[in-house]
């Protein structure tokens, strides 16, 4: 499979099946039901018993802010994601890094910290350093309050994003709007 899947996970239709260059949204009760999921989708916590939890490759989180590190610019972050997933040399990091931030809109604030960007910016700098590990499965976290990720991402198309599957998790089927249909 290349793609996610996820089966009998409690809160979520029987069967859900994202392919890569598919976008989906799960709309669940509460912001800790959001971050069990997103937590269970990346790895970072077992599923629960009975559930089957299977990613077609390398899941990255962008959580809700982006998640970015406070004493990096937004280049500097997103080589750092680079880096983390792929042994080169600081110059090709640099290089391929330039390729997804300006992909996603970032050429302006690339050396800009995290504190000096609008929230989509820091948002949008997060799926950027996600894209630079090269997932298979990129799972976004909402929040109240921030600009929506369909909103954000349909700004400017970004063909990296059609190389991984896209799980939105929200508390809100109104904050999915311009991303795709809720399940």
């Amino acid at each position: 499979m290349d793609g996610l899947l996820l089966e009998r996970v409690p809160g979520l239709p029987e069967r859900l099946r994202i392919d890569v260059g598919e976008q989906r949204a799960v709309v669940v009760p509460h912001a800790t039901d959001r971050r069990r999921l997103a937590d269970v989708v990346t790895g970072l916590e077992e599923p629960p018993r009975g559930a089957l939890v299977l990613p077609g490759g390398p899941v990255r989180l962008v959580p809700a802010e982006g998640g970015l590190l406070p004493h990096l610019t937004v280049l500097g972050n997103v080589i750092h994601g680079h880096r983390a997933t792929h042994p080169v040399t600081r110059q090709a990091a640099k290089e391929e890094s330039l390729v997804k931030a300006v992909g996603c809109g970032l050429e302006d604030v690339l050396d800009r910290y995290p504190h000096e960007i609008t929230p989509g910016r820091r948002r949008l700098a997060g799926v950027a350093r996600a894209l630079g590990a090269y997932p298979r499965v990129i799972v976004l976290e909402d929040a109240n309050g921030l600009p929506t990720w369909g909103s954000l991402l349909s700004i400017r198309p970004n063909p990296d994003l059609a190389a991984a599957a896209l799980l939105l998790i929200t508390t809100s089927a109104a904050r999915t709007t311009g991303f795709t249909d809720a399940d």
